[in-house]
Order: C-alpha cells, then sequence, then structure tokens
C-alpha cells in the first residue's frame, strides 16, 4: 500500500492515467463483448422484439458498470 502511495505522489500524471485506466478499459471491453455475445443468443432465440429489450437495457447497463469501476478504481488507488 505504501508503495501505491509513494508512487501516487512522485510519477508523472499522465503515466498514472494510463496505468490506472487500462485495466478499466479492459473491463468494459470484456463486458462489451459479453453484451455482443448475449444479443446474438437472444437474436437467434427469442427474436427481434428481444433484441429491441436489449437495446434500451444495454445504455443503462453500461452507465452502471461505468459508475461502478469509476468508484472501485477511485477507492482502489
Amino acid at each position: 500500500m505504501k508503495e501505491m502511495s509513494a508512487r501516487l505522489g512522485k510519477e508523472k500524471i499522465g503515466k498514472l492515467l494510463v496505468s490506472l485506466s487500462v485495466p478499466a478499459s479492459m473491463g468494459m471491453i470484456v463486458n462489451a463483448l459479453y453484451n455482443l455475445v448475449d444479443t446474438i443468443f437472444v437474436g437467434r432465440g427469442v427474436g427481434a422484439i428481444a433484441i429491441g429489450a436489449l437495446t434500451v437495457s444495454f445504455p443503462i447497463q453500461m452507465i452502471i458498470m461505468a459508475f461502478a469501476i469509476m468508484i472501485g478504481m477511485g477507492s482502489a488507488s
């Protein structure tokens, strides 16, 4: 923990921003791929109306996910 505190106080902001945002970005990419595969399965199984429901719910899910990642990364640093 002390290593991270020392790192936050001494390293350049740009380098810290990249090192802390890469894991969050990777998590969002994995979540987007999960949503894509989920849409394919729902479209094949249920149909177009279900894809419309997913279209409405996915942005809400992404906003909640982004907020949770922001809180998680902020408290971890």
